[in-house]
């Protein structure tokens, strides 16, 4: 379930047409590890008598847990604790969690409000200005909390690194660890004079909270053993602009279908290998491209293509593909020596997944 809610909201802590207001504080800090037992206090701000809700939505929409307090809290400023744990006592995975508000007053007469942030913020992209060490170490400030996608490859020719894909930041100063390699670690991008480095991203939404340190159970596993399923967006019907900024359509994507699909690559024909064990081609050979099989789904969702690349130009694309894939190439042409064979699948919904190979042309 994806978050499209539609919800009365008073927004950022302000009166709306004669009610009280309620809110969430700004956060001190927003990320902690329940896996070491630390946990994480949500400020709510109430101006009157009444009973207060806080349920923990994950990044698709799902209801992870409900918080709440035990008898009706007074006018002010309350903290309600997270142990980051869902509703089946597991401490979930490293990902980025909204917490919304549900008030009810004491007073009989006085409405029922909720305090939803993803109706008000989340999935305005952003602008991110990298500095790339030499070692390969990418570094940027953040504002705010954001999701952000790296990926290099070379200028007019393939992606070859998905280096981070679409996790979740602090703001602040952020470092991702690269190797400066492809893939493969075939090609050392980092001081290829056309290297083309991407770093995007967009804000997730207001008061939401960060979880680290869970080394045991990721995002999408989490979720299957929910039972939890994802749906596609309609893109016609959420907004991509809000307050003249806008709002990268990946926001809306099911974090399953965000995908860098696992690809393989190789000869089919039984080739002679040289003495550092790479395939010896002397005429026209088939090349098979595959996809991992769970990653399959994800890329059935839009239509994606599968171009092949040798020594990082451009050579043949199928505009709708499908895998497996066997391509028959022809290196006639190539100059006697080492060449570098990429394949690139891209999605429609800007998905990309690469692997590369070695061949050896004899003189």
């Amino acid at each position: 379930m994806i978050h499209r809610v539609i919800v009365a909201v008073i927004g950022l802590g302000m009166s709306l047409n004669g009610l009280a207001s309620v809110g969430l504080q700004d956060y001190e800090r927003h990320e902690f590890n329940p896996s070491r037992g630390q946990t994480f206090e949500i400020p709510v701000e109430i101006e009157q008598t009444g009973r207060v809700e806080v349920r923990i939505f994950s990044a698709d929409g799902d209801r992870v847990r409900t918080l709440s307090s035990d008898q009706p809290l007074d006018a002010g400023i309350h903290r309600l604790t997270w142990d980051g744990k869902d509703s089946e006592g597991s401490v979930v995975p490293n990902e980025a969690f909204v917490p919304v508000l549900s008030f009810k007053p004491t007073d009989s007469e006085a409405e029922s409000q909720t305090y939803d942030p993803r109706t008000f913020s989340g999935g305005e992209e952003i602008r991110v200005n990298p500095r790339v060490e030499s070692s390969g170490r990418i570094v940027f400030e953040l504002e705010q909390p954001a999701r952000i996608l790296a990926r290099a490859g070379v200028r007019s020719g393939p992606m070859m690194a998905p280096i981070l894909n679409w996790g979740v930041r602090g703001p602040g100063r952020n470092v991702i660890n690269w190797n400066g390699q492809d893939r493969d670690n075939l090609v050392d991008l980092i001081d290829h004079e056309q290297l083309a480095l991407l770093v995007t991203g967009f804000e997730l939404p207001r008061h939401s909270i960060l979880t680290t340190g869970n080394r045991n159970l990721d995002y999408t596993t989490w979720r299957q053993n929910h039972g939890w399923t994802s749906q596609m967006p309609d893109f016609s019907q959420v907004p991509l602009e809000r307050d003249g900024r806008r709002i990268s359509r990946h926001y809306y994507l099911p974090r399953s279908v965000d995908i860098d699909p696992r690809v393989t690559l190789d000869i089919r024909d039984d080739l002679p290998v040289n003495e550092a064990g790479i395939p010896v081609v002397t005429g026209p050979v088939s090349l098979r491209v595959g996809m991992h099989e769970d990653d399959r789904w994800a890329m059935q969702q839009s239509l994606y293509e599968v171009a092949f690349f040798v020594d990082q130009t451009f050579v043949s694309e199928e505009e709708q593909g499908y895998v497996p894939l066997t391509w028959r190439w022809n290196p006639a042409g190539l100059s006697p020596g080492m060449h570098l064979v990429t394949v690139n699948i891209s999605g429609f919904n800007g998905q990309v997944g690469v692997r590369s190979l070695r061949i050896f042309i004899p003189e």
